[in-house]
């Protein structure tokens, strides 16, 4: 396989508004722990990272809501129905959500994503197109960082 290094980001807390939390601007894994959690389903890399964080403290997070989509997860958790994990990234594509965005104490509360390609697969030209336009792209940004006349 070869890769490229997309972006690294932290991870957030995603309260409602007016939870008791939701002025804070840190919060820590043991302040979470009697709290409702809506995250993703086993075996996602955001469920694995609440799984980690709570494990490494011998605790055990209460799930009472699944889903894949990060924006859905803030969405629920606005309407109420819980609190939970949100990388950076959702924050930018669903801004106005009327949510508390939260630090976790924990630095190791974060996420790489990283592009993997098979080194010796044949890529059709869209597929490469699309391989440049990927890791050419400003992630802190979300615009392009210029022409990309190059296939690559």
């Amino acid at each position: 396989l070869e890769s490229a290094h997309l972006f690294d980001e932290p991870v957030s807390v995603v309260l409602p508004l007016g939870h008791p939390l939701a002025d804070r601007t840190t919060v820590t894994v043991e302040e979470l722990a009697d709290q409702p959690f809506i995250t993703a389903r086993q075996g996602h890399w955001l469920r694995r990272l609440l799984e980690r964080l709570f494990a490494a403290r011998g605790l055990t997070p209460h799930i009472v809501c699944e889903s894949d989509e990060h924006s859905a997860i803030a969405s629920l958790i606005s309407a109420g129905l819980g609190i939970g994990l949100v990388p950076a990234f959702a924050r930018r594509t669903a801004p106005h959500a009327p949510v508390s965005w939260i630090t976790l104490d924990s630095a190791d509360c974060r996420r790489t994503v990283t592009l993997h390609w098979g080194a010796d697969s044949h890529l059709s030209v869209a597929a490469r197109l699309m391989r440049t336009t990927i890791t050419r792209w400003d992630w802190a940004t979300g615009a392009p960082q210029g022409e990309h006349s190059s296939i690559g």
